[in-house]
């Protein structure tokens, strides 16, 4: 039963993260042709602080009461949401406050109103705790869908409203608050709910014991993924960063694409089921093996057409994002899978593990950060994330293969079939656009036409279908398990065989 609930839940997470990806790439593009990098750079700024405020604002109590699973009572939510409430509007006066010398660090005065509105978000996000948590707990991921495509469909809608009104920066600003409130609306229709304010420590206790170590996540994931920007941002100012934080984005999709749906969905289902060892290993290690299968190729594949997807999306102006984007896209392709890891140690009540990669990957990326950002700008900026993360991968395959009983050499066995399908299909799409540039024009008109494309364009659209071809083909012949799980995963088709 577990193994078709988790099936369904991965395809509804996946499916709802390919919507609301989509409607955030189309709203990237769209505003890149509005905005300026600097815009881009000044938001970056503000929603790094917002983003590392907000890390003590869930302070993990949604995993720390999925966690106990049926042992979980009302008791439990009242006192969750009480903190929830408590610990938002103290962030909200704190961040209000701290805007001011937070701007000063980076001379960009315009960081300080940015960072206040924003800092709004606190105020709308713990209204949806209570039902986002209870639909996890009961594994209804099909309704959790519905406010989150909701709150991306109020955003990319405002988001081209205002870019059209040239609003500048306040397009990127105003929809992200106004869309956490629409998601936090949806859920109390979805899921009506009531809680009384309690503070009881008997109840409070087991769960900070919990949420601590999972706070120590946040904040070393959120550093993780801001250090970067913050070092962009003191050194290079806020048009690089924008540069920078656009290439970021587009390299974080094999993350938000596969990774966080498929953790996020497996995670319950793996607290049900973490007295037996031997279901645990396997439903970890075939989820495991899927996930690869659709991460790496996907960050493979953003590698080998990022200067390309660059040109036809974006545009001139954004040429810089071009050389970083292809790094990034294996930063994203080792995080996906590393990210992964978080599922398993969180259900089986050890989430310092996660702390622990997460502070292994700052740890290698502090000292790399400076010098390659003075040296290369924001490639070596990239770079110096990228490293790391890769190590990273690793040190998450050996603590995995301690959790789970098994040797090391089984979970990486779950990558290398995918490994060197993406391998091939990189190489040939490499091959393709060389022969294609070689005598292609820089441009070639259209017949009976007044238009002409660029040879990136075409190039763009003759390597994205070959590619997921040539991969989907190697892959079922090295692994058709592999090859089966993934369609499975990608057209909702649960195994219906008794587990």
């Amino acid at each position: 039963m577990y193994r078709k609930r988790t099936a369904e839940n991965v395809f509804a997470l996946v499916a709802l993260q390919w919507v609301t990806r989509g409607l955030s790439v189309v709203t990237k593009v769209v505003l890149a042709r509005f905005l300026l990098p600097d815009d881009f750079g000044t938001f970056a700024l503000a929603v790094g602080l917002i983003g590392f405020m907000a890390t003590f604002g869930n302070f993990g109590l949604d995993y720390a009461v999925v966690q106990k699973g049926p042992k979980a009572g009302p008791a439990d939510y009242d006192v969750a949401m009480s903190l929830r409430l408590a610990i938002s509007a103290v962030l909200f006066g704190v961040t209000f406050v701290i805007a001011f010398p937070w701007a000063s660090i980076f001379q960009n005065p315009g960081v300080t109103v940015t960072t206040q509105v924003l800092a709004f978000i606190y105020l709308a996000t713990p209204w949806s705790f209570v039902p986002s948590t209870r639909l996890t707990a009961e594994l209804r991921y099909r309704a959790l869908a519905i406010p989150n495509l909701l709150g991306q469909v109020v955003s990319f809608c405002l988001s081209i409203a205002l870019a059209l009104m040239g609003l500048g920066i306040w397009a990127l600003v105003i929809p992200l608050v106004l869309s956490q409130i629409a998601v936090s609306i949806a859920f109390g229709f979805i899921h009506p709910w009531k809680f009384r304010i309690s503070f009881r420590w008997a109840t409070a206790r087991p769960l900070l014991s919990f949420a601590r170590h999972l706070v120590a996540v946040s904040v070393l994931g959120f550093l993780i993924t801001n250090i970067d920007n913050f070092t962009i941002g003191y050194l290079m100012g806020s048009a690089a960063l924008g540069f920078y934080a656009v290439a970021y984005g587009f390299g974080f999709l094999p993350v938000s694409l596969f990774s966080s749906p498929a953790s996020s969905a497996l995670f319950p289902t793996l607290v049900k089921i973490q007295g037996d060892q031997d279901r645990l290993r396997k439903g970890y290690l075939e989820s495991f093996g899927y996930l690869a299968a659709l991460a790496i190729p996907a960050g493979v594949g953003l590698a080998v057409v990022a200067p390309e997807a660059v040109h036809v999306f974006l545009g001139s102006l954004w040429q810089p994002v071009a050389l970083p984007l292809v790094v990034l896209s294996f930063y994203g392709l080792a995080r996906a899978i590393e990210e992964f890891s978080s599922s398993l140690f969180s259900a089986v009540g050890t989430p310092k593990k996660i702390a622990q990669l997460n502070f292994l990957v700052l740890l290698g990326s502090i000292p790399l950060l400076y010098p390659l950002t003075v040296w290369y700008g924001i490639l070596g900026t990239a770079v110096a994330m990228t490293v790391p993360m890769i190590v990273g991968l690793a040190w998450s395959i050996v603590l995995v293969s301690r959790v789970l009983d098994t040797p090391t050499a089984s979970v990486f066995s779950r990558m290398k079939c995918p490994l060197i399908a993406a391998g091939a299909m990189g190489v040939a799409v490499i091959l393709l656009k060389f022969i294609l540039y070689s005598f292609l024009p820089d441009r070639l008109s259209i017949p009976w036409l007044p238009v002409s494309v660029s040879q990136l364009t075409i190039g763009l659209a003759l390597s994205i279908p070959c590619g997921i071809l040539l991969y989907v083909a190697t892959l079922r012949v090295l692994d058709e398990s592999a090859f089966v799980g993934m369609r499975q995963l990608m057209f909702g088709i649960a195994d219906r065989r008794p587990t």
